[in-house]
């Protein structure tokens, strides 16, 4: 199969800062591409580098495809390429094949139906903010908190003031982007480890310390992220919870046969993603909401700006770029 390869290049800025342990994110870049295949079938795909270094590994990469590429030979190529641009090219393949089919509608506006992401600076009015509003009770809220930004000492006291504040209704997610050590990892899973509300702790050791992550994991429920994408045979090989970013991923369809065939404890999140990247990850999580452990997906959808850019309609905004 011959194929046409274009791109454009994206960029916008995100509505409020998003602050972890490791980094600080203001804005996004990347670049949506289009694949047509010689009977005019249409494919999009999306290159989401999240760190400025893999950004320019990506952008020194896809300047080396050419406009014209066979299926055989694009393959090959991309082999060794960042896992962004090959899970844009992949994705666009597997739209062209119908191998994934979008839905015109999915249903993840309404503030119950995907994860809160905290403004770590202000957990705790946050939560006030949340319980009081009208509009929100009898709903069931699940929020993300990202620690290891501050003083561990301050965080552990803004925990106990969540814990003793927060209602039944109250999901929580807690990320350490793999920030602590051993012995905060484990303070926090004694403190956390009998709670009702909690969630899991997300990436709370080092990407490597594969060993600690697997012993906290049987003292509460620990959710890989960073680790999955250094080490992606961990996604076969880990008892727990998987924080899985179909656009960080070499080939999101092998995560969307994990979701068909009902496979359990996986969690949907976003990397940011434009409208192209978004029916994915709408799609996934539409699928993992079917399977055996539902849980709502992390999109941070207070965090992108009212524009054409998120529109679930690909080629509205592959015109408009």
């Amino acid at each position: 199969m011959n194929l046409k390869f274009k791109r454009k290049s994206f960029c916008f800025k995100l509505s409020s800062k998003v602050e972890n342990s490791n980094t600080i994110y203001l804005e996004k870049s990347g670049w949506i591409i289009q694949l047509v295949n010689n009977e005019q079938e249409v494919g999009f795909g999306e290159v989401s580098p999240l760190l400025m270094r893999d950004f320019k590994k990506c952008q020194e990469q896809i300047n080396k495809i050419p406009e014209y590429i066979n299926l055989i030979n694009l393959s090959e190529q991309i082999k060794t390429f960042h896992p962004c641009i090959q899970s844009a090219i992949n994705s666009a393949l597997a739209e062209i094949n119908g191998e994934i089919i979008f839905k015109k509608k999915y249903f993840f506006d309404e503030i119950d139906q995907a994860a809160i992401l905290f403004n770590p600076n202000n957990v705790i009015e946050e939560l006030h903010k949340l319980q009081k509003n009208r509009n929100f009770l009898g709903k069931s809220l699940t929020l993300k908190w990202k620690v290891a930004i501050k003083d561990n000492e301050l965080e552990e006291r803004n925990l106990k003031a969540i814990l003793n504040q927060m209602n039944s209704n109250i999901r929580l997610r807690i990320d350490a982007n793999g920030s602590w050590s051993r012995e905060i990892a484990n303070r926090w899973a004694d403190i956390l480890k009998d709670n009702l509300n909690i969630d899991w702790l997300e990436q709370p050791l080092a990407i490597d310390d594969i060993d600690g992550l697997k012993e906290l994991n049987k003292k509460i429920p620990i959710a890989l992220d960073e680790s999955l994408l250094k080490y992606p045979t961990l996604i076969n090989d880990w008892d727990g919870w998987q924080i899985r970013r179909p656009s960080q991923e070499k080939n999101p369809i092998n995560l969307l046969r994990d979701l068909e065939n009902k496979k359990g404890l996986i969690s949907i999140s976003t990397s940011f993603e434009t409208g192209i990247g978004r029916r994915w990850l709408y799609h996934l999580s539409s699928l993992q909401l079917l399977g055996p452990t539902p849980k709502v997906p992390g999109l941070a959808m207070n965090k992108t700006p009212n524009s054409y850019l998120f529109l679930n309609e690909p080629q509205k905004i592959w015109d408009r770029l």
